[in-house]
C-alpha cells in the first residue's frame, strides 16, 4: 500500500478529481470510466460509462445512490469480460456487493480497476433532487463531513448505520477522512492495478498517515455503535404477527428485489405465473376465511427474498429507497442480515476467496436443528 496526495486546485475538489480521471482516459490506461455524472438539470446524478475525456464532467462525491453500480458492472461483464481495462468509481457498499456478485459468478473483474471513494453517506433520491439547503448536496456534505455523522442531516438510514464507509478491495482509493477536501485528497494505491493506473501522473508523496488511521478507526467505531443501536431497535420485530404488521403497506411491486444487487436471478418465482390462479381457486381461498387479501402472498415474497439474499446483504439500502410505500426495510433487513452473517461467521464483500456459506456443505454443522 502506497499513499500519495492529490493537490486540489483553487478549492475545486470535484474539478481536481475530474482532472485526474481525464488523465486516466487520455493516457489510455483505461478504455472507459464508470462514474457518477449529473444530468443537465443538476437535479440528479447517475452512473455514466464514459470513454471520451471531453465528455467527462463527473461528480464522484455526489451524495446519492439511485441505482447499484455493482449491478451495472455485472451487466457489463457477465457475458464477456472487457478486452481492455475499465475504471469504476464506487462507494464501499457497492464494492462489497460487487465482490459478492463475483463469488456468485455474476460479474468478472479481471479487467476492472476499482477506484473506491471514502463514503460520507448519501441522501434519498427525492431529497437530493430537491435539496432543502441553500447550497448543492455535494457542497453541503463536503462542508459538514468532519462533524460526527450523526449530526449530518438528511442521510439515508442505511448510511447512518453503514457497516464500513471506507472502501475495501479497491485498487485505488480516493480518501477524504483526515483530509481538507478544499486543499488535498489522499490517493491510496492498494494493488498492482492501482499502481499501473497512476504511473506517470504527478502526485505528491504522503508524509504521515497516522492521523488518517486514527480518523478511519474513529469513523468505523462511530458507525459500528450506530449499527448496534439500529439493530437493537429492529430486533424488536419478532413473530409472524409483527412481520405481517411491518409489511402491511406492501403493494407487492417487487421494487426492492429489482434494485437489490444481490437479487440477480434471471427469473424470479414471484414474477412467474406460479401465483396466478384460476378464478375458482381465488374464490375458494376467500371462502375459507371469508376474505382473501389482494395482492396475494406479499409476506411470503419478503420472507423468501430475505432467505435468499440476507447472508450476502451489504446493507446498501437501495431496497428501502425504492419502496413506494416508504416501508423502513432496513429496520428488519439489517438485524436479520447481521444475525445470519454472525451465525455463519461470514462478512459479505470482504474476502473474495472466502466462499458464500450457502454453497458450502458440512456434514457436521447444525446437527441440533430439528432436535428437542
Amino acid at each position: 500500500m502506497t499513499d500519495k496526495i492529490l493537490k486540489v486546485k483553487n478549492g475545486d475538489t470535484v474539478g481536481s478529481v475530474n482532472d485526474l480521471l481525464k488523465d486516466l482516459l487520455n493516457s489510455k490506461k483505461v478504455q472507459a470510466l464508470l462514474v457518477m455524472q449529473e444530468v443537465p438539470s443538476k437535479a440528479m446524478a447517475f452512473p455514466v460509462l464514459i470513454s471520451n475525456p471531453d465528455k467527462l464532467n463527473s461528480n464522484v462525491f455526489a451524495p446519492v445512490l439511485p441505482v447499484s453500480t455493482a449491478s451495472i458492472i455485472s451487466k457489463i461483464t457477465k457475458i464477456e469480460s472487457s478486452s481492455k481495462p475499465i475504471g469504476v468509481v464506487m462507494r464501499s457498499c457497492q464494492i462489497r456487493a460487487l465482490i459478492e456478485l463475483v463469488k456468485l459468478n455474476q460479474a468478472n473483474i479481471d479487467n476492472i480497476v476499482i477506484i473506491g471513494i471514502d463514503c460520507l453517506g448519501t441522501y434519498p433520491v427525492n431529497v437530493y433532487s430537491d435539496f432543502p439547503e441553500n447550497t448543492t448536496p455535494t457542497n453541503y456534505l463536503l462542508s459538514n463531513f468532519p462533524k460526527n455523522s450523526n449530526d449530518i442531516k438528511y442521510l439515508r438510514s442505511a448510511c447512518k448505520s453503514c457497516k464500513d464507509p471506507i472502501p475495501i478491495n479497491a485498487d485505488l482509493l480516493i480518501g477524504l477522512y483526515d483530509m481538507n477536501p478544499k486543499k488535498e485528497l489522499l490517493i491510496q494505491i492498494n494493488s498492482d492495478k492501482g499502481k499501473k493506473l497512476i504511473e506517470g501522473i504527478k502526485l505528491d508523496s504522503a508524509k504521515d498517515t497516522k492521523n488518517r488511521e486514527i480518523s478511519v478507526k474513529n469513523i468505523r467505531e462511530e458507525k459500528n455503535k450506530n449499527r448496534i443501536d439500529f439493530i437493537k431497535e429492529g430486533g424488536k420485530i419478532k413473530g409472524i404477527d409483527a412481520l405481517a404488521k411491518f409489511f402491511d403497506k406492501c403493494i407487492n411491486c417487487h421494487n426492492c428485489m429489482k434494485v437489490c444487487p444481490i437479487c440477480y436471478c434471471k427469473e424470479c418465482l414471484f414474477d412467474s405465473s406460479v401465483f396466478n390462479l384460476e378464478a375458482n381457486k381465488y374464490i375458494g381461498k376467500a371462502e375459507k376465511k371469508g376474505l382473501f387479501k389482494m395482492p396475494n402472498d406479499s409476506l411470503l415474497f419478503h420472507t423468501t427474498r430475505m432467505n435468499h439474499m440476507v447472508v450476502s446483504c451489504v446493507g446498501c439500502g437501495l431496497c428501502e429507497q425504492a419502496c413506494p410505500s416508504d416501508i423502513p426495510l432496513m429496520e428488519i433487513i439489517i438485524p436479520i442480515g447481521e444475525n445470519a452473517q454472525k451465525e455463519f461467521d461470514y462478512s459479505p464483500g470482504i474476502d473474495i476467496e472466502k466462499k458464500i456459506p450457502m454453497v458450502i456443505y458440512k456434514e457436521d454443522e447444525y446437527q441440533e436443528v430439528g432436535e428437542k
